[in-house]
């Protein structure tokens, strides 16, 4: 007996059963119960060893994330991607063309990488390709003298980010990487890293509002930054030209699949924008989006002029807060997080509510209520995880500002 449950609790914990039935009374007690536990985890956080937590981090992370490779149906996107590459191939017709039951929403730069990852069994072995970041960012923190244990910690388990990479076997490792650099180049100062942002931004579109805001941010050499923003920009389209137009379109028209103005709010896409849209029974359209989007810069504004932080903390807040309100919000996307552990203090990192609030928490949620009836849109509590770790953020950067 304890056997068929142990088997049930995994199946149900990689596939997220119970996410994709109603919401039932128990699983509101439920809830009640994982916040008591969630408040009393943090409270007694002095009484316990920093070495208990980390091994109860790594334990919870290693049932999401390595458990989801398992079970099959898994790597539905890669599957995806590599279905539309040979179909892409056998008619002569452009990915953003065919007619198929799902779409491709990557930009032209990706599709030809696919190319070459489909024909060395992406499909089968997706989980792979996330190694060539994996190596790049712990030589990066090697280099910078950071812990590279509590970095692999956060890397593992942190906001079930990788855990959601794993099972839909999506594309990140180039986006992964140019993030990377971004950081590092930001880091440097060097005006090169509007360049790698850019071509981050180009797939995730949302994330281009970064520029203009980074631009702002530093009120030195704006000419010159200009300059590099304009030439990065003409480069990042110059390599997507082809089917640029195309790929815009699948972004913005409702009549087409993967759309930010038909997509619908849930735990496979947490999005505050959707979520405000569902509650008020609006119909999403461009002239809703674009007040959102205002009403989210103006916020994120103050939040950045009330703190005074420093330069690159400025920016990894921009940063989590452009994330949290992304309109189309994947809970994958919270892998995006990694690269600005650079910026992060290992101090910060080691503190033991950090450990709780981004690493436990997010993965005894995932468990508990994979094994519930428990609806699609509790799912939104993934936000509130990094909702909390980065006002955590905020304030040890305020504290330790005011120490200086």
């Amino acid at each position: 007996m304890i056997r068929e449950f142990l088997s049930n609790l995994l199946f149900n914990t990689a596939l997220g059963n119970g996410f994709y039935s109603d919401f039932t009374i128990y699983t509101l007690f439920a809830c009640i119960l994982f916040f008591i536990i969630s408040f009393f985890l943090i409270e007694i956080e002095d009484f316990l060893e920093v070495k208990i937590y980390y091994g109860f981090a790594f334990f919870l992370s290693a049932i999401t994330t390595l458990n989801v490779l398992r079970y099959r149906p898994y790597g539905g996107d890669a599957q995806i991607y590599c279905e539309l590459v040979d179909l892409s191939k056998s008619s002569n017709l452009s990915f953003y063309n065919l007619d198929y039951k799902y779409t491709f929403n990557y930009p032209p730069l990706f599709k030809r990488v696919l190319e070459i990852f489909c024909n060395y069994g992406y499909e089968e072995h997706y989980y792979f390709y996330l190694f060539p970041f994996f190596v790049l960012f712990l030589l990066v923190t090697k280099q910078i003298n950071k812990n590279i244990p509590i970095n692999f910690i956060y890397i593992f388990g942190a906001f079930l980010g990788l855990r959601w990479v794993l099972k839909t076997g999506n594309l990140v490792i180039l986006e992964l990487i140019f993030l990377l650099f971004f950081v590092v180049l930001f880091k440097k100062e060097s005006k090169l890293s509007y360049l790698f942002l850019i071509l981050f931004g180009m797939q995730r579109l949302w994330f281009l509002i970064l520029v203009p805001l980074i631009y702002f941010l530093e009120k030195e050499e704006k000419f010159k930054k200009l300059f590099y923003i304009l030439s990065s920009t003409v480069f990042a389209i110059f390599i997507n030209l082809g089917l640029l137009v195309d790929f815009l379109n699948r972004h913005f028209n409702s009549a087409t699949q993967y759309s930010v103005l038909t997509e619908m709010p849930g735990h496979n896409t947490p999005s505050i924008y959707l979520g405000i849209v569902k509650l008020l029974k609006l119909q999403s359209n461009v002239l809703i989006l674009f007040l959102y989007v205002l009403i989210s810069l103006y916020l994120i504004n103050l939040v950045i002029k009330k703190n005074q932080l420093g330069r690159n903390m400025s920016l990894t807040i921009f940063f989590f807060l452009v994330l949290i309100i992304n309109p189309y919000m994947k809970p994958y996307h919270f892998i995006f997080f990694l690269p600005f552990l650079i910026f992060i203090d290992d101090k910060f990192l080691q503190n033991k509510k950090n450990i709780i609030v981004a690493i436990i928490l997010p993965n005894l949620f995932w468990i508990i209520f994979s094994n519930l009836s428990s609806g699609t849109y509790i799912g939104f509590v993934q936000l509130l995880f990094f909702i909390l770790f980065t006002i955590n953020l905020i304030q040890f950067e305020k504290k330790s500002i005011q120490h200086d």
